[in-house]
């Protein structure tokens, strides 16, 4: 069984194997660390949940900025048009938005139990690969954002 601690401990190595300090890319009141990967910061964080039959179910989550959500209507509704489809065809990472803050994202998750430090490794590496290729997606669809609020 795969634990928080192990799941914090694959943090640790992957940060010691990319020549990072875990505690300076750990941000305390989010509970989450923040990585660079390529052009993307990737944000990587552990959330549980209890099911109906009273089973705790934890899943690490990565997630990565990849668009501005545009305010102008239309441009917004062709926006999410295009994740649709993106989300259809690509496997592994799904786009969502967080609309709290204005940006489309790239997302993965999987719930901890049984995951070894490979299949963490490859989710952290899925994201961070597919948020470049989205990113620039949606530049060359889209334009070059001018702020995070196009």
């Amino acid at each position: 069984m795969t634990t928080i601690e192990i799941v914090k401990g694959y943090i640790n190595r992957l940060c010691a194997e990319a020549g990072a300090d875990p505690r300076q890319i750990y941000n305390h009141e989010n509970d989450a660390w923040y990585f660079s990967k390529g052009e993307s910061t990737l944000e990587v964080f552990l959330t549980s949940y209890e099911t109906a039959e009273k089973v705790v179910r934890t899943f690490v989550r990565c997630l990565s900025a990849i668009y501005p959500i545009p305010v102008e209507p239309v441009k917004r509704q062709e926006l999410y048009f295009v994740a649709l489809e993106v989300n259809a065809r690509n496997m592994g990472v799904k786009i969502g938005t967080m609309a709290d803050n204005g940006y489309m994202y790239a997302i993965a998750e999987r719930e901890i139990d049984g995951m070894d430090y490979r299949e963490f490794v490859i989710l952290v590496n899925d994201v961070g690969y597919w948020a470049d290729q989205l990113s620039d997606l949606f530049k060359s669809r889209f334009g070059e954002p001018l702020s995070n609020l196009n």
